[in-house]
């Protein structure tokens, strides 16, 4: 491959490449869309936060609307929508049979894919015991539970572990539907689970979600392994041809902050998942089942009919993307947003505090922030009224879980002990309120924010009423989110009895539940109702999503950590990462891919010169530092932009701590370049 000097301009948003002559269209084809850099969010990071609603609005409405050059493989598209319902199908054949100790529905991912796969298994077994069906659905997420609540990136570059996480799951079952997500096409931990399942298919259903078209997969060699991503895609596209997997790639455009996948990525996951299940919960107590109905022809309109369900779920969600963002607007949530990047160039921290399943996405947000950002873990929090009880992982609390053995604590001293218990308390892994309430509310200054989530105004915890007025006596940025599940509520909204600052979300969603339940001759059933209180929660679930995402992301923003679009603070702690830190260097400091490696190199070890022998470690071992080290790529951008030594580098940087300053102070940069990442 050439190693590309590319650049982007501003006014004709035109990516060139200076060294062959190559525009956008010629690098389409090798450039992964969910890698490339968003033109509509060039100037981001100078915006101001009511601005970056609106473009983070714009960036969402590409979900829908397509993005050229590949518009006809949108969301909408004839063969996404015939996926969605195949899979339904066949998860309804799970789902009928009630033995989930033979067979299951298994989702699983890295990072945001693997929350949203626990998020959406977690969500349907619930539903599924209202219903007296045994829960059915599997979650598998690249480190275990720890990484559902922190950074755990490096099992993701292990197809061999996902192998074995995926058969510890499946052992003893005769059927299993399996969604591996993977945004990009890229997660070797995916990979090779997929290629497990089709070497398997007596057994396995294989399903690939992500948002690339096939060709982009990720064709770099996995460490370890003979195949890559791109060479499994291929399989599995001949397994589709048979009818023996399926591949969901709808392409969403560019993400909002370059290669951020939370943000769209996590949102069509979140969705279509939901959609797949929702589906096929339906075809329950449908009238007509597909092996009743012997005709063929007759069998081809059932499908239609749910690929029509599919459709009108899609509009609910994209109705709901439409409405949240000049909504929160109105109600003032660039405000909010402002008093998170406050907090945090203040030195403070901003705080969640939520309950079921809006604390749960508060979690999610949380634990994205680190790997995303390079923030610490400490920035940004997640707490849930009922902690691990609401949660509900596999592995249980996972606090208690990490103290030592009784016989190890016994012969510690007092201090020691005290100690140890004080760490404990500010534990990552400590996501109850009552953590919150105990060890966190004391430490709460003035810089500090705190954002209360619900999905109700007029029903409000007495846990979190209590909570909310303590918090108000020690803290003056207080702000509660409340995305209504019913629009409808006619009750008194207590809201503002509470907190001094609401962002109230309705939409509107009773249209689009009322097409997706319609049948003819069909008479009511329990998913009448239960249906309807789903589809109603996943859409106010998304609403909070959205508003998360929203003041994550523009708090950190405004702290420095985005330069244009790109995030350049970024922890290399897996090879995806590390790669992509090589090319910000590259573009940023306008130099070659040799000079970038040196330059991330000399920061990522401290040292002045990169020997040969350094060049040579493998790239895990230097994935495995810099899921430790701070500021590695802004210091790498100043090492490879200017002729210094490493300590002269850090000094620049605590200068100027925020990247567009210290380079335009450094390049005199007037024409910004953009990055263009690898698969």
């Amino acid at each position: 491959m050439n190693h590309f000097n590319t650049m982007f301009c501003l006014g004709c948003h035109l990516l060139y490449d200076c060294d062959t002559g190559e525009t956008m269209s010629d690098l389409a084809a090798k450039i992964p869309v969910t890698e490339t850099s968003n033109p509509l969010t060039v100037d981001i990071d100078i915006s101001t936060s009511y601005e970056l609603v609106n473009l983070l609005h714009r960036c969402d409405s590409q979900i829908f609307e397509g993005w050229d050059p590949y518009k006809s493989n949108n969301i909408f598209s004839e063969q996404l929508i015939f996926n969605l319902q195949k899979v339904s199908e066949r998860v309804f054949d799970i789902l009928k049979k009630k033995s989930p100790a033979c067979e299951s529905v298994v989702f699983s991912g890295c990072g945001t894919s693997g929350r949203i796969g626990f998020l959406t298994a977690r969500s349907f077994n619930n539903l599924l015991t209202n219903i007296d069906f045994k829960p059915c659905c599997e979650y598998i997420i690249a480190g275990d539970d720890k990484a559902l609540l922190t950074s755990q990136e490096a099992p993701e570059d292990s197809p061999q572990a996902g192998v074995k996480a995926l058969q510890q799951v499946c052992k003893k079952k005769k059927r299993v539907v399996y969604i591996g997500i993977s945004c990009g096409l890229s997660a070797p931990f995916v990979a090779g689970q997929l290629l497990y399942c089709m070497e398997h298919l007596d057994v396995f259903t294989p399903v690939l979600l992500g948002f690339n078209p096939v060709e982009q997969a990720r064709t770099q060699a996995i460490e370890g392994w003979s195949e890559t991503f791109l060479s499994v895609v291929e399989k599995l596209v001949d397994a589709q041809h048979a009818g023996k997997g399926f591949i969901i790639n709808p392409i969403l455009g560019p993400e909002a902050i370059t290669g951020s996948s939370r943000m769209k990525g996590g949102t069509a996951t979140k969705f279509l998942l939901e959609i797949i299940m929702l589906n096929a919960l339906r075809q329950l107590t449908s009238t007509l089942e597909p092996e009743d109905v012997a005709d063929e022809g007759a069998q081809q309109a059932l499908s239609a009919d749910g690929a029509i369900r599919c459709t009108h779920l899609l509009r609910m969600y994209e109705e709901v993307c439409k409405d949240t963002y000049p909504q929160a607007l109105s109600e003032g949530l660039h405000k909010v947003i402002d008093w998170a990047g406050g907090s945090l160039n203040a030195g403070g921290h901003v705080y969640y505090l939520g309950i079921d399943d809006t604390g749960l996405l508060g979690l999610v947000d949380a634990s994205e922030c680190p790997p995303t950002f390079g923030a610490e873990v400490s920035d940004v929090r997640g707490f849930v009224f009922g902690g691990y009880t609401t949660l509900g992982n596999k592995e249980g609390d996972l606090v208690i879980k990490s103290f030592p053995p009784v016989q190890e604590l016994v012969p510690i001293i007092d201090k020691m002990q005290q100690s140890y218990e004080h760490s404990q308390q500010d534990s990552k892994l400590e996501i109850g309120a009552s953590h919150f309430s105990g060890a966190v509310y004391h430490s709460l200054g003035p810089s500090d924010l705190v954002i209360f989530l619900t999905s109700s105004g007029s029903e409000l915890d007495a846990c979190m009423k209590m909570l909310a007025q303590m918090v108000c006596c020690k803290c003056s940025q207080v702000v509660v989110l409340a995305c209504y599940r019913d629009i409808n509520d006619t009750k008194e909204d207590i809201l503002s009895q509470y907190f001094p600052k609401v962002v109230r979300i309705r939409i509107p969603t009773t249209q689009y539940i009322r097409s997706f339940m319609e049948e003819k001759d069909k008479k009511m059933s329990w998913f009448d109702l239960l249906g309807v209180h789903a589809a109603r929660r996943f859409a106010s679930e998304l609403s909070c999503k959205l508003l998360l995402n929203a003041i994550s992301t523009g708090a950190h923003i405004q702290k420095g950590k985005v330069y244009h679009n790109l995030m350049v603070d970024l922890k290399l702690s897996n090879s995806k990462l590390f790669r992509r830190g090589i090319e910000i260097v590259k573009s940023l400091a306008t130099c070659s891919e040799d000079t970038a490696l040196n330059a991330v190199l000399r920061a990522l070890y401290g040292t002045n010169v990169v020997s040969e022998e350094l060049r040579k470690v493998a790239v895990s071992e230097h994935t495995r530092v810099g899921s430790f080290k701070p500021k590695v790529i802004p210091t790498s951008i100043i090492l490879a932009s200017k002729s210094c030594l490493i300590h002269e580098a850090m000094e620049i940087l605590l200068k100027f701590p925020v990247i567009r300053t210290a380079l335009a102070q450094l390049c005199a940069v007037t024409s910004p370049p953009m990055v263009q990442f690898p698969p």
